[in-house]
């Protein structure tokens, strides 16, 4: 022990480690220690697991049981993936082999013989259209909502309130989305009963099959119409399959009736103008 005392008392020793330790207090040094210390780890992983055999024999459990449940989450992700894109054909097949068929109407189409002037038909298109665009903006509003976009969340915070969102988002606001999907349908009833006969344009018989349906999602070749742009085929479905989700197919019921009823007056202004 004296010896040891001695050569710790040295001045030489003392300077050495001060060097020693300003070395290791730098950035460098802090990583050589880490490297060191992985080293050592792994030596001393090594070393049980060549020695002991039950240090060995628990490894390899380890292992075993963590292989087994990658293998059962890559199956499981594997089948739902086929689930999805063989579901999604499916659909496409459908949407594409036959026509969409909407739920008959309760009522038939009967239009007013009354006769307006041409400011009171415009007035009474811009009350329709400002109805529909009060009832867009509603809608517009409660999905806004849904997700704050006034901060800037880092990536995990964004995917977590996306997800939270599309499964229980809408739920509180479901109340709300009824009573847009009823005034839209009323509008929808209103322009069917109460626009001239010389609108030949609007298919009155489809506003009242389409104001007594409960789920109504167009197809493409109408999104396309309305919109007058292209849309691809991978992202229309993935909508599709969003919509599976009864809320959110619910919204785009309302959505989709909303604005089928501005695309139709929008027609009646071109026809009139």
């Amino acid at each position: 022990m004296e010896p040891v005392l001695k050569v710790m008392r040295d001045p030489l020793f003392a300077v050495g480690l001060s060097v020693v330790l300003a070395v290791l207090a730098t950035r460098v040094g802090g990583c050589l220690v880490k490297v060191v210390l992985a080293a050592g780890s792994i030596a001393a992983f090594v070393w049980l697991l060549v020695s002991f055999q039950p240090f060995e024999n628990f490894v390899v459990a380890v292992l075993g049981v963590v292989a087994t449940v990658l293998v059962v989450l890559v199956i499981s992700v594997a089948v739902i993936a086929v689930v999805a894109v063989v579901a999604v054909y499916v659909m496409h097949r459908e949407e594409t082999r036959r026509p969409r068929r909407l739920r008959e109407a309760r009522d038939k189409a009967v239009r007013t013989e009354t006769e307006y002037s041409d400011d009171e038909e415009i007035a009474r298109l811009e009350r329709w259209r400002d109805d529909l665009d009060a009832l867009d903006t509603r809608l517009m509003n409660i999905l806004e909502s849904l997700v704050d976009t006034d901060d800037d969340p880092g990536l995990s915070q964004s995917i977590g309130r996306v997800v939270s969102a599309y499964f229980s988002g809408l739920s509180p606001h479901l109340p709300d989305i009824r009573r847009i999907g009823e005034d839209c349908d009323r509008v929808l009833l209103d322009l069917a009963r109460h626009l001239p006969s010389s609108f030949t344009g609007v298919d009155t018989t489809r506003l009242l099959e389409l104001a007594s349906s409960r789920t109504y999602l167009p197809s493409r070749d109408e999104l396309e119409e309305w919109s007058d742009e292209e849309i691809p085929w991978y992202g229309y479905w993935a909508v599709r399959v969003l919509c599976v989700n009864r809320r959110w197919r619910a919204t785009a019921t309302v959505y989709a009736k909303v604005q089928y009823g501005k695309v139709q007056v929008l027609r009646c202004f071109e026809a009139l103008i």
